[in-house]
């Protein structure tokens, strides 16, 4: 086997659509399919859109010579300690403890792994990003709420499960709105994009003058380039959104710090720019919450600790879920940029990474699979994949869809693999 070959098929599901990516041991993405999220629909309607995307990447791989190690899944749920079964997906119930794992395993005779989305991530970042050069290290990221994953000397941490996962119930309040666990004071329903427009209702109650206000009234959509670009103009309802979510983060922070020791933060993309003014709220919140009563060990590890944005950006889910299967190359831990080379002190100017970029730089041309409705028989999903090189019926949700000769990308120019 030639180690430069190797590669992956990950899959990332997401509320829309899934990609589906050949991932080669440096952890790059080198060509990609997409495939249709069929919502409501049984597990047979659920599943054979993505699966007639991963026929197509397993093919495609074959075709270009890389030696498959496997295939790794990035879901939206929470997956049991048996990393194979009992997958609790909100998004997706009719896949809710489905046996995902075996079917795959039987059906492309190749090892499977399944994470969270959150803890893929994580592992994407440890292996290939911003976490590369630390031996634990703890991944948040603030969409709609908190995720949060630890990684440790390449694992997930199992003792931290309970404050962990797609959703993070880690208690940072005594009081506050009430948690889908029952709980008030979960991290993520005070950082949360409801948390945020609850922010700035307030303000607009109370007839404070915000630009950012101006702009949603005038039905800008709200989003972390918008909070960003309002925060730098020094509006005061952006900047005390940053202040607010970089409070409870800093406070969630030094419990992971207390507990298990990580010894670098990363910031996912999502509700804000991981950028210095969330970094600083967030140290400066660390260090009042440990107070004057720290020990100096805590003392200690809160001085050292990195906190840097994610290197990966919206790819490291995708790309983390095939790191089990693939060992990374030297050459990736030499090209990797470092959590240093972000932030050398959190108070130090530097210009937040371009995730949209590095997409940019990533992206291949991609294939969209659409399927008419059918039934819940669940066999012939099993069955072998097809070793012919004659492409799938077309998926048309019409009743005359024109035909396609091959199932595979177009490459970028001057690319081949």
């Amino acid at each position: 086997m030639v180690p430069e070959l190797s590669a992956a098929v990950g899959v990332e599901i997401g509320s829309s659509r899934a990609t589906i990516a050949i991932i080669s041991a440096d952890g790059q993405v080198r060509e990609r399919f997409e495939a249709r999220t069929l919502r409501g629909r049984p597990a047979r309607a659920t599943l054979e859109p993505y699966l007639r995307a991963i026929d197509a990447a397993v093919q495609r791989a074959e075709e270009v010579g890389y030696a498959l190690q496997g295939i790794g899944l990035a879901l939206p749920g929470k997956l049991d300690q048996t990393y194979s079964r009992r997958f609790l997906i909100t998004l997706l119930p009719s896949l809710n403890h489905f046996p995902l794992c075996d079917l795959l395993e039987t059906r492309y005779h190749l090892p499977v792994r399944l994470h969270s989305d959150v803890e893929a991530a994580a592992l994407g970042e440890y292996a290939y990003g911003a976490a590369r050069s630390s031996r634990r290290a703890l991944l948040l990221t603030v969409h709609a709420v908190v995720g949060a994953a630890l990684i440790s000397d390449g694992q997930p941490e199992p003792t931290a499960r309970e404050y962990t996962g797609h959703v993070c119930h880690l208690p940072v309040a005594n009081t506050g709105p009430r948690c889908s666990c029952g709980r008030r004071g979960c991290i993520s329903t005070l950082v949360s994009l409801e948390a945020v427009q609850r922010l700035i209702q307030r303000a607009a109650r109370k007839g404070e003058p915000s630009s950012l206000i101006q702009r949603l009234s005038n039905r800008e959509q709200l989003s972390a380039q918008l909070l960003a670009e309002e925060a730098i103009r020094g509006d005061s309802v952006a900047l005390t959104i940053y202040q607010e979510i970089g409070h409870w983060l800093g406070i969630a922070t030094v419990h992971y710090l207390r507990q298990f020791a990580p010894e670098v933060v990363v910031l996912g993309s999502g509700l804000l720019n991981a950028d210095e003014l969330l970094v600083n709220h967030l140290r400066r919140s660390l260090r009042s919450q440990l107070g004057q009563h720290a020990s100096a060990e805590e003392c200690r590890r809160a001085e050292a600790l990195s906190i840097v944005p994610a290197y990966l950006g919206r790819e490291a889910a995708l790309i983390g879920s095939v790191v089990p299967l693939l060992t990374p190359t030297q050459a990736s831990h030499e090209a990797a940029v470092l959590p240093g080379q972000f932030y050398e002190e959190a108070s130090s100017p530097v210009s937040p990474l371009s995730f949209e970029q590095l997409a940019i730089a990533q992206r291949r041309t991609t294939h969209l699979y659409r399927l008419p409705a059918i039934s819940d028989d669940l066999s012939h999903l099993v069955m072998e994949r097809p070793l012919s090189s004659v492409p799938h019926p077309p998926d048309d949700l019409g009743s005359a869809s024109p035909s396609h000769t091959r199932l595979r990308p177009r490459h970028s120019h001057g690319q081949d693999h």
